[in-house]
């Protein structure tokens, strides 16, 4: 059986809900049989990589990643997350400043927000710390753009399209890297020495599409959007009904 390099999203796709949810015994077993039959098994999530760690360790994971295609983590270790494109988040920040859009930024690689004095900041609870400053004239480097708003924020806010974005009901948009498919090919060409034709993909979610595109095989769960199917390879059953175990089964991977 030839060697697959496996990147799983988390939420939606190894979890039961998006986000959070919990993971199907279906879905932990055929993730021990993937790594008897010598497969490759990683995550491959827009979460932080702070903020995926608890899961990626309580489920087995060496190596994952994170941050949306920014984050590399090989044999336990960090080794790098990288920042947004500068000039175009910068551009977000200055359009919500013009039009007095509350937003918070995350600045590192860490579970720290800061904003303006005066916004009311409304981030997730994986966020440990709120530093509110009296302006951001002095930014060098951005991680991520929180943005409170919906649809018609989408619409006003011209800067986040070419940068990209995923909207989160109940939370907002959020500015964040959408490109996991850059660290996947960085991780198996440069770190593995692998083969992109080996690697098969899985995803439920907006964040997923880029990567679905790319990669040479990808499995959409059959919870996914509708955009995720479509560009899938092969649209399987959903979180719920075992969707993992049964396409591994189906393509004899286990």
């Amino acid at each position: 059986m030839k060697k697959k390099y496996m990147f799983f999203d988390i939420d939606g796709t190894l979890t039961d809900n998006n986000p959070g949810g919990n993971v199907p015994e279906s879905t932990k077993f055929a993730l021990e049989k993937l790594r008897e039959n010598g497969h490759f098994v990683a995550i491959a999530t827009g979460r932080a990589s702070y903020f995926a760690k608890p899961f990626f360790d309580e489920f087995g994971f060496t190596n994952m990643v994170s941050d949306g295609g920014h984050g590399l983590t090989i044999n336990n270790e960090l080794l790098e997350v990288a920042p947004l494109d500068f000039d175009m988040a910068k551009a977000v920040v200055d359009e919500c400043i013009e039009k007095k859009v509350p937003f918070w930024l995350a600045l590192g690689n860490e579970p720290i927000v800061y904003a303006l004095k005066g916004t009311k900041v409304k981030a997730g609870a994986h966020i440990k710390e709120f530093v509110y400053v009296d302006h951001f004239d002095d930014l060098d480097v951005i991680y991520k753009v929180f943005i409170d708003g919906g649809k018609e924020t989408e619409e006003l806010l011209e800067s986040i399209h070419p940068i990209g974005y995923i909207t989160y009901p109940g939370v907002g948009i959020i500015v964040e890297p959408i490109e996991k498919f850059i660290g996947i090919k960085k991780m198996v060409e440069e770190h593995l020495n692998g083969d992109l034709a080996d690697v098969v993909v899985w995803g439920d979610g907006k964040n997923d599409i880029s990567m679905m595109q790319q990669a040479s095989f990808s499995i959409a769960m059959g919870n996914a959007i509708d955009e995720v199917k479509e560009v899938a390879s092969f649209v399987t059953k959903s979180n719920k009904e075992d969707g993992i175990l049964y396409a591994c089964e189906h393509f004899g991977w286990i």
